[in-house]
């Protein structure tokens, strides 16, 4: 007998929180203007805008972003501030080559898919590794709903995007690349800053949103500093509730959202040679739905989004990181450096089945089956994640000597729980599909538990034979040992239980070697060749019974249990440059990658389970540009423009049918991109002004299963193109910076997501942007 959890409710609160939060934006304003002194760091764009100056750590150490021979894109707060970046969601808008696509349909939710450079795959281990820090947090898709998860951008001192494998320093899961959220350390040469942001905003046929958040750090002495920060947001709804049948409103703005983050890091110098950092993060994402809605109700072209469900869909996802790190300086080049971390995390959420279990049964969304009833049709799911991560390094590092170094070891034990409870959209206590339900309401039962050990060695030398040309030889060797043990019950599973126990234990050696030359100051050229990897793994078989139609088409009376790894090589050529005395700053490349038998999901599109298999081998090819010019003082005009064409080397036939055809296009749209434009204009001798414009586009996307492969689906065309605007305008004085803003300026409404419960279904559920937003943000620095 399982054990049911009872339902996890979401507290809400709006109201206090509203009354809060308004209170504290009023505050905000008030304490900058308060303190407003000469002290205040008197910021214009210019000041901190030009990102060629932005100091990353790609490679483990201190370097510009101009000197690094990799393709990066970065982002300080300022920058992130001033292109009012709140989510992922915003950074993967403006970031060439990164794609961030959410998912819709019955197995959807808030989650979302991430891959750079079209190295995309939602089945297995992440293509894409996710930092905090040093800290990795991606997870490997064990179940049907995941999702990574993502910090909120408050309080972050920089985002960095690495493009391409980045195996060697950052591990597994960075095949295609990594994704770094950087946070401010305390510092010892400040005796106090202040950072404050708070914003307030109402959306089109939406309800309002409001956060405000504060950052303060600062030397408590000489051998201790602190940095705490705290941070809230609610983003309201704009999908209505209504009874499909009637079109009666049940409840207005059902998707609102809200997140609380904190953090708090002590440093403690006892000696002038070491640093002790110990940190906590804590973050809590609370939401009341999906921002999903139906297709053919509401008016989508005027932005009047609903959704007919049955039952609501609330989810949350929090999670806690505490960490330590220590910094010792062995002489004045050679430091040693630990990171030991535990990240927590858990997420939970519930999936409307109503729609779905009428379509399998009766082919209608609305039909009517054998005992049916609609409100005993949720799908409750949990994922747990528990990371442990150590990782030590030893490096080396000077201008003016022949060989600097970075070697070190690493260590991680990650472990991942989920359990589905899918109830049967039947009266309870009835026979469903010929056996009874479990507690009486369960279709299926699904318990996961996974664990990754990962042991790796690792080290990078750059050599310097002569003066500007730099040859970097660096090499990572990983032990990966994966066990799950796999449980399923019910109605679903043929009424019967199963478990599966799988072991693994791979090898991988990722070496790197790449060489660039420092023409002068301003220009720098450089070419790699890197290699990158996934491991493989086990999965549960989809029940023969309940899938046999789809089975029996590919040929097959059982799906695989497990699947193996996949790798790639990637080559990559560069050019960064400041031009006419740094008025143009250009970071240009061009690469093709390798990717060998692919990880991918084929699809059952009759019974609508998963299973992963290796599809093959792809090639990626493209380009990727960034371009700031500077044609007058006070206006900066830029592009980051990237081509991406990744498909299929061979087609793939599992059995009896094709899967993959050969020359089948992978990942997501050719040309991704964005342009923005500022001017700013002093109004005064205390007084700037400034007018910020971004925009981004993506062409359309691609058919997933092309016509002529296993699950084509007529009804699921490619998505079109997409754009977004947004608009921003304001002053800044004495540490005060008080904007106005647009978002959505166009009020582009083409689905980002899109898809339905089977071939042939009516019924479309889609997501889209938010519509046209408009509101006020007041910051200050001191």
């Amino acid at each position: 007998m399982v054990t049911v959890h009872s339902e996890y409710s979401i507290a809400r609160g709006d109201r206090i929180a509203s009354a809060a939060l308004k209170a504290l934006l009023a505050t905000g304003v008030a304490l900058g203007a308060v303190i407003a002194q000469p002290a205040f760091a008197q910021e214009t764009a210019s000041d901190a805008a030009d990102s060629s100056e932005l100091v990353v750590t790609a490679q483990r150490r201190e370097q510009s972003i101009m000197t690094v021979p990799l393709s990066i894109t970065g982002y300080t707060t300022e920058q992130m501030d001033r292109q009012g970046i709140r989510q992922i969601d915003d950074i993967s808008r403006l970031t060439p080559s990164l794609r961030f696509v959410r998912s819709s349909g019955v197995s959807g939710n808030n989650g979302a898919n991430i891959s750079i450079r079209g190295i995309s795959s939602d089945v297995g281990a992440s293509t894409t590794a996710i930092y905090i820090d040093d800290t990795p947090i991606q997870i490997r898709s064990i179940g049907y709903w995941g999702g990574n998860p993502f910090p909120r951008v408050f309080d972050l001192e920089r985002v960095e995007v690495l493009r391409g494998p980045q195996g060697t320093l950052f591990g597994a899961s960075a095949e295609g690349g990594a994704v770094r959220f950087i946070t401010p350390q305390p510092k010892f040469d400040d005796p106090i800053s202040v950072y404050g942001r708070s914003e307030i905003s109402t959306t089109k046929n939406g309800s309002e949103s409001y956060e405000a958040g504060v950052a303060m750090g600062g030397a408590v002495s000489e051998t201790l500093a602190v940095r705490a920060s705290g941070w809230y947001r609610r983003d309201g709804g704009y999908i209505d509730w209504i009874n499909p049948s009637t079109g009666t409103l049940r409840q207005k703005d059902i998707n609102s959202e809200q997140t609380y983050a904190a953090r708090l890091a002590l440093s403690w110098r006892p000696v002038e040679e070491l640093t002790i950092t110990p940190a906590i993060y804590y973050q809590s994402i609370e939401a009341a739905g999906r921002n999903q809605y139906w297709e053919g109700y509401g008016d989508q072209g005027s932005q009047d989004y609903v959704s007919g469900l049955t039952n609501r869909e609330p989810w949350t996802d929090r999670f806690w990181m505490p960490s330590l790190k220590v910094e010792y300086g062995i002489t004045d080049n050679i430091d040693l450096i630990s990171n030991t971390s535990y990240f927590k995390r858990r997420q939970q959420q519930k999936l409307d089945y109503a729609t779905y279990l009428s379509t399998l049964r009766s082919g209608n969304p609305f039909g009517s089956y054998a005992n049916k009833d609609a409100n005993n049709a949720l799908s409750t799911v949990t994922t747990r994640q528990k990371n442990f991560v150590q990782e030590v390094r030893l490096q080396s590092y000077a201008e003016d000597q022949l060989i600097d170094w970075t070697v070190g070891g690493y260590y991680s034990n990650t472990k991942q729980f989920f359990t589905n409870f899918s109830q049967s959209g039947r009266i309870p206590g009835v026979i469903s599909a010929g056996y009874p339900q479990i507690n009486g309401i369960y279709n299926l039962y699904e318990y996961i538990d996974a664990q990754d050990e990962q042991i790796a060695g690792f080290a990078s030398v750059d050599v310097k034979p002569i003066k500007d040309v730099k040859i970097t030889l660096a090499a990572r060797y990983t032990n990966n040992k994966f066990n799950v043990f796999n449980l399923r019950d019910g109605p679903t599973n043929s009424g019967r239980e199963t478990q599966v126990n799988f072991n693994q234990s791979e090898n991988f050696f990722t070496p790197k070697i790449g060489v660039s030359w420092q023409v002068d100051r301003d220009n720098m050229v450089y070419a790699s060749a890197s290699k990158g990897f996934r491991p493989g793994g086990a999965q549960p078989i989809v029940d023969p019974n309940f899938c046999a139609a789809d089975l029996a088409t590919l040929g097959v009376t059982n799906s695989p249990s497990t699947y193996d790894k996949d790798s790639l090589w990637a080559y990559e050529v560069g050019s960064k440059n400041k031009l006419f005395g740094g008025a143009v700053t250009v970071d240009a490349n061009a690469y093709l990658i390798k990717w060998s038998s692919l990880q991918q999901a084929v699809r059952l599109p009759t019974c609508s389970f998963t299973f992963i298999g290796n599809l093959g081998d792809a090639t990626s090819k493209g380009v990727d540009l960034q371009l700031a010019v500077t044609p007058v003082t006070g206006l900066t005009l830029g592009a980051n423009l990237g081509y991406n064409k990744t498909t299929a080397d061979d087609d793939v036939v599992f059995i009896s049918a094709r899967v993959r055809n050969d020359g089948q296009r992978i990942g997501g749209p050719s040309w991704t991109g964005a342009l923005y434009g500022q001017f700013d204009q002093p109004l005064s001798d205390s007084v700037d002004g400034y007018l910020r414009v971004d925009y981004s586009f993506q062409n359309d996307g691609i058919v997933t299963n092309p016509q002529g492969t296993f699950g084509y689906d007529a009804g699921l065309p490619a998505l079109d193109s997409t754009d977004y605007a947004s608009l921003r305008a304001g002053v800044r004085f004495a540490g005060l910076d008080l904007s106005a803003f647009v978002n959505n300026l166009t009020n582009s409404d083409r689905p980002i997501s899109r898809s339905h419960d089977s071939i042939g279904s009516p019924l479309y559920y889609a997501e889209t942007y938010r519509p046209r937003t408009i509101g006020l943000t007041a910051q200050f620095r001191y």
